[in-house]
């Protein structure tokens, strides 16, 4: 039986003093026995104060994806990119991060998991050090049907 992992992001947030304008993407790929599936989630520039937690626009919708065979581990690999939007220069921010969750067996309840990321984002140039973190909290629900 073939397994189907949703993935959104439920959650964002801003701490620092280097701006409002952000915009930002989340790459996900997703392995059970080799690539099963892959999607970047992009949200567009907006406004997110620092000291502020908020759904994201839109929200974005869910994504699904196929995980694989039923009953193996699966391996989440994340990229994640944080844009500060500048007149002049942009200032980005980006963490990897990788994943494991058990695949439920088939007839059992999903699988949910909730991730925190926090991107760091030092102002360029580098010269004052100031550095903002945006957090984001993603939604993982890995079901076997």
């Amino acid at each position: 039986m073939q397994s189907k992992l949703l993935f959104s992001i439920i959650q964002e947030g801003h701490e620092g003093p280097i701006g409002d304008d952000w915009r930002y993407k989340v790459e996900a790929k997703v392995y059970n026995q080799g690539l099963t599936g892959e999607t970047e989630i992009e949200v567009a520039e907006h406004n997110l104060p620092s000291g502020t937690k908020q759904a994201p626009p839109g929200p974005p919708a869910p994504v699904e994806l196929s995980a694989g065979e039923c009953g193996n581990p699966i391996l989440i690999k994340l990229r994640v990119e944080a844009t500060e939007v500048d007149t002049f220069r942009n200032d980005v921010g980006h963490t990897n991060m990788d994943i494991t969750l058990e695949c439920p067996e088939a007839g059992k309840e999903p699988l949910v998991h909730e991730q925190e990321v926090n991107i760091a984002v030092v102002e360029s140039p580098g010269l004052t050090g100031a550095t903002s973190m945006v957090t984001l909290t993603l939604r993982f629900e890995l079901s076997c049907a």
